[in-house]
């Protein structure tokens, strides 16, 4: 729904697939469409394309080639049933790119049902939009938007979603499939809604997963303002021994910093997220685009509380590195080669298919079809016309100047010469089983919009999953989502869904201290331990540089850091695997979570439920020499880490919070 973060980008020009060629088609299997070839990298997959009007007006000539993968159903001896449609968010992302996250999701279903992923017009290779000055994410974000307007020229209002329904129709036409299965995440669902709007004849259900109204839409996205404080309670609530205050007192320590770093910013060294140190100024604004961060990051979730507590009390290194990894890389994009070449990463994700479809389609704060000049001033009057304290603590400008939102990206984007809004009016919302899914963290689209939506369609089922960010089901890791997705696609009934009420909490750091000693101390579990309350103080540390280690999951763009004050860690997984069944392997190497404890040792972890096992050393000034074994159960509500070993040659045997990701 909103513009992806900037570190994610700079990761997808290494996991951009090479183009991908298609070899002449052995006889087909039954039930593959004619005229699709295999797909010379993708074994399984067939490859196609259909061509389509650039404009269906006829106003501006030319067409377009829309690309898709077709995974046929495994079962050829009996019948066959609805085909399952994936559609990938963004917008800008390339639905084929992402093939892996929608074979896990669906591969328990396609012994008798296909899978079919098209990219949309301008993703992908459905002629991926290329705009240079966009995707740098140097310069001003107006110009550089104005500036990707102009390179598509006439064909500027030809990229929006009612154009890349009547695409995906075509698609199916071709392919003589005339039911489907469809599915779409964060601006999949928003795509899957206008489809299902517009051809419900083709559609036997409907999942939307983070999701978001099609009509009607705040401008503003003020609901975000209130979920992001709520979900800040929320955190602490479900980690109530371990949160550093009380769930309200959360929100007065984040009035504190936030009025703090407006009246004196504050200047920090902090690791990035390549581990580089660098130079972090801790503004309003700033702060305010980490925390919407948080629903991508679980890890920030778990750290957040802790962090704004030692900002407030003049420790900032824990705030300003999660401000490091969020925005260090925010003009430091790709490196764009001249105009006529795509690079990969744009056929993994376009910046300019996200400009054309957001400009076009979602509601702007002033009168598209008023002079540029004009819009300026509506865009500033809208900003005075808001209510006062409508995002505190930030002042509503610092709310505008959010980078998350880029509210002006569109301020110079041209007026549409045909409107082909995403609900058209007159439109009905289709009474087709519909499953709505949600996690209650979700920032980009928060649960009051997916409520919404689920209001709207007469024939919905709504399911919000507690301790999850945006998007639930696709590599989910406890069983759970991904399962009623699949049982609603097979019987169009949510069924039980009370997996939800055992996914873990994210287990919150109880404070940042610069040295072990301000570190509560983990809690003798028998009467075998022998150890002191320092030594209980340094195992606790050894448990959360471990936690910081898979804090970093999804925060930085590889697989290899730094924590706190040094040191380094690297993980490994076991690939080719589902997600839920990946093994995980840590190297840690002195890493200090303090400055006086330095943390070694490898193990192993469970992607999903199952035992981690840590074996590491400790030494530092904050210690004694110690030799620690920590095991945890993975995914497990309220879950305890063991630790046993010796440290000083005392034996120990105590219990700590367990590290917590989801």
């Amino acid at each position: 729904m909103r513009r992806i973060l900037t570190a994610l980008l700079v990761l997808a020009a290494t996991l951009a697939a090479p183009a991908i060629p298609v070899v002449a088609a052995p006889p087909l299997d039954p039930g593959v469409p004619a005229g699709l070839q295999r797909c010379s990298a993708d074994s399984e997959a067939y490859c196609g394309s259909v061509d389509v009007p650039l404009d269906r007006t006829g106003r501006t000539p030319g067409s377009l080639s829309i690309a898709f993968r077709y995974y046929p159903r495994s079962d050829t001896g009996r019948p066959s049933l609805p085909t399952i449609v994936a559609h990938e968010g963004g917008p800008g992302y390339s639905t084929t790119g992402s093939k892996s996250y929608y074979l896990d999701l669906y591969r328990p279903l396609m012994d008798r049902r296909a899978l079919l992923l098209v990219d949309e017009r301008g993703t992908g290779r459905s002629g991926a939009l290329y705009c240079p000055e966009a995707e740098s994410y140097d310069g001003h974000w107006v110009a550089n938007a104005e500036a990707c307007a102009e390179r598509l020229g006439r064909a500027a209002d030809l990229y929006t979603t009612a154009a890349a329904v009547e695409d995906m129709a075509d698609v199916l036409a071709e392919l003589k499939i005339d039911a489907i299965d469809l599915y779409g995440d964060s601006y999949g669902s928003f795509f899957a809604q206008a489809f299902a709007v517009r051809h419900p004849e083709l559609v036997r259900s409907i999942v939307l997963d983070g999701t978001y109204p099609i009509e009607g839409l705040d401008p503003w996205y003020r609901t975000t303002g209130a979920r992001l404080l709520e979900n800040i309670s929320l955190a602490c609530a479900r980690s109530r021994p371990t949160c550093p205050t009380t769930p309200r007192g959360m929100l007065d320590v984040l009035a504190d910093v936030v009025a703090g770093v407006r009246a004196h910013p504050v200047v920090a060294q902090a690791p990035d997220a390549r581990g580089r140190t660098v130079t972090v100024k801790l503004t309003a604004r700033r702060i305010l685009d980490t925390l919407l961060s948080t629903d991508v990051t679980p890890g920030y979730i778990r750290e957040l509380p802790a962090a704004l507590v030692a900002m407030r009390d003049g420790h900032p290194l824990p705030l300003a590195r999660m401000v490091a990894e969020v925005n260090g890389g925010s003009t430091d994009g790709p490196a764009s080669p001249g105009f006529g070449r795509v690079p990969a990463y744009v056929r993994w994700y376009s910046e300019g298919a996200y400009l054309a479809y957001a400009c076009n389609d979602y509601p702007a704060l002033w009168d598209v079809d008023a002079s540029f000049a004009r819009r300026e001033r509506q865009y500033d009057a809208a900003i005075e016309a808001l209510e006062p304290g409508t995002f505190a603590p930030w002042t509503n400008a610092e709310w505008a100047g959010s980078e998350f939102f880029v509210y002006d990206y569109c301020l110079h984007w041209p007026a549409p010469r045909v409107a082909e809004p995403p609900f058209p009016a007159g439109a009905r919302y289709p009474d087709v089983p519909t499953l709505v899914i949600n996690g209650d963290f979700d920032l980009r689209t928060d649960v009051y919009q997916a409520r919404e939506v689920a209001a709207n369609f007469p024939n919905a089922t709504y399911v919000e999953v507690p301790n999850y960010g945006h998007v639930t089901s696709v590599y989910e890791v406890d069983r759970c989502p991904s399962v009623i997705v699949r049982r609603f696609v097979t019987t169009l009934d949510a069924g039980d869904t009370s997996c939800t009420s055992r996914i873990s909490e994210h287990r919150v750091v109880p404070v940042f201290a610069r040295r072990a000693a301000g570190i509560p101390e983990a809690t003798v579990a028998s009467s075998y331990d022998r150890s002191t309350a320092k030594d209980r103080r340094a195992a606790t540390v050894a448990v959360q540089a471990i936690a910081d280690v898979i804090d970093r999951w999804y925060a930085i763009p590889g697989y290899s850091g730094t924590s706190l004050y040094g040191g380094r860690f690297h993980m490994t997984n076991t690939s080719g695997l589902p997600v839920s069944s990946q093994i995980w392997t840590l190297k840690l190497h002195r890493l200090r979570w303090t400055r006086d404890v330095a943390v070694s040792g490898t193990g192993s972890m469970p992607r999903g439920a199952g035992l981690a096992s840590m074996s590491v050393t400790i030494k530092g000034a904050g210690t004694d020499p110690g030799t620690l074994t920590i095991t945890w159960s993975t995914r497990a509500p309220r879950a305890v880490a063991n630790i046993a070993g010796t440290i000083g040659g005392r034996p120990v045997d105590l219990e700590a919070p367990a590290p917590s990701y989801t």
